[in-house]
Order: C-alpha cells, then structure tokens, then sequence
C-alpha cells in the first residue's frame, strides 16, 4: 500500500517538473526570438493597436507578454516582461 502512494507521488513530481520544464523552453524560445526582433511563436492573444503616430503590436504569452513598438514618439522598440506589464505610452 505504501509503495502505490510513493509511486503516485513520484508520478506527480515528474509531470509537474515536466510541466515546469515545457514551459521555461517556451518562455526562452520567445525571449531569444523577441530580442532578435522576430514575432514571439507561442503567443496566446495577439493584439495590434494603431495610434497617429504609428502602432503597437501585442503578445500575450504563457506568463509574459511583449510589445513592439513601431510609433515615433517611443524610443525602445521591443518590451518583453511577466504578464502584469503596462504598455508604454512614452
């Protein structure tokens, strides 16, 4: 009986890490690739918003989102950070 609980635990600690793991690959893939100046691949929403002095491309990945900047009044052109990030408006 007690080996059926260890097993069961050990199954849960290798999909957990597994999980954790998928995701920090994800994560990475769409770091390099943002800052390489390339669209992220593992986006779940994308949004484009469009302003008078150009537009603002948004990604809301698993965790992060990224925002690419293509507006004359923002000097950085890519922003990639963790979910609650902000989109520039200076």
């Amino acid at each position: 009986m007690n080996f059926i609980k260890e097993r069961k635990d050990d199954i849960i600690k290798v999909i957990l890490l597994s999980i954790i793991f998928i995701w920090t690959i994800c994560f990475l893939i769409d770091y390099i690739r943002v800052r390489r100046n390339n669209e992220p691949i593992f986006c779940i929403k994308e949004n484009i918003k469009e302003y008078d002095d150009g537009t603002v491309y948004e990604c809301v990945g698993m965790g992060y989102k990224t925002y690419k900047y293509d507006r004359t009044s923002i000097p950085i052109t890519v922003q990639f950070g963790p979910f609650f990030l902000k989109e520039r408006t200076k």
